[in-house]
């Protein structure tokens, strides 16, 4: 069999986490969708992408080489060559990133200012290190992988609309609470999906994500059935929104070829936002 052909461009856009910064904004687009909130302005658009692209660029690249993950070079080793070939622009780029997203945080309202610190604090005490089987991180913990990154979603979501001067407490509650769950169970889905593709790494460096405690069918199994009632989830309160209901439709039948899909994570990062702006189109 032939090797498979990879697209440079795309390869690229995977490699700096183009896809998941446009994935992050794609779940704030989604939370002001289903509560009815205005679309954010174009300072906020570009603070959520910075915040997000510099956060997942730490992820990977780490603060330092002795950092590396050997999951992450077992899994993705093209990804993990680009990575050591370009760490030192990475890295300065993340930090620029960072810093920028700082001011612009504290132009959109000091509340936002210190949200990159405190993404990057967590960042690094979720996976700022290596995979070591004898001295696990955050993301080792069992089953518990995929749920800290929908968390983390979820507490950036509030925090930017907060900023933003959506008061949340204010807003009807039963609409908030059925869009915070929809939300969280379809992140974690998408998250359990995304780890499927690193299933053999993290078997071997002991990150026992859920793919690695069940075995990938029932964990498919288990995030499809997720992301199914969060779908329900978003538009309880909103049956008859069209956009919610296209846009809830669309989630989930792009999330069904992951089934068979080999690279999972791609599809999954970068097809949130493309379904969401249709949605945002139709509102």
């Amino acid at each position: 069999m032939p090797p498979t052909r990879t697209n440079p461009i795309t390869s690229r856009f995977s490699h700096l986490a183009i896809y998941p910064a446009m994935y992050t904004l794609g779940v704030y687009l989604l939370a002001s969708l289903a509560m009815d909130l205005p679309q954010p302005d174009s300072v906020t658009i570009v603070f959520i992408l910075l915040v997000a692209n510099a956060c997942y660029l730490l992820d990977r690249v780490k603060i330092t080489n002795s950092r590396q993950d050997p999951a992450d070079a077992l899994a993705l080793p093209d990804r993990a060559l680009f990575f050591a070939r370009n760490a030192s622009p990475l890295r300065a780029l993340l930090v620029v990133e960072f810093l920028f997203s700082i001011v612009l945080g504290y132009f959109i309202s000091p509340l936002l200012a210190p949200i990159p610190l405190g993404a990057f604090i967590g960042v690094y005490l979720y996976a700022g290190r290596g995979a070591t089987p004898n001295d696990p991180r955050f993301k080792d913990l069992p089953a518990l992988k995929s749920f800290f990154i929908a968390s983390a979603h979820l507490a950036f979501v509030i925090a930017v609309l907060w900023g933003n001067d959506h008061d949340l407490i204010a807003h009807p509650r039963a609409i908030v609470l059925w869009t915070l769950i929809g939300i969280w169970l379809i992140v974690s889905a998408d998250a359990i999906m995304c780890d499927l593709d690193d299933i053999h790494s993290d078997a071997i460096y002991a990150t026992r994500s859920l793919p690695v405690l069940i075995g990938a069918q029932r964990a498919w199994a288990v995030a499809i059935t997720a992301m199914l009632i969060g779908v329900l989830c978003l538009f309880i309160r909103h049956a008859f929104s069209l956009p919610l209901a296209m846009v809830s439709c669309l989630i989930l039948l792009s999330a069904l070829p992951t089934r068979l899909r080999k690279n999972r994570r791609d599809l999954i990062d970068a097809r949130l936002l493309p379904i969401v702006l249709f949605g945002m189109l139709l509102r």
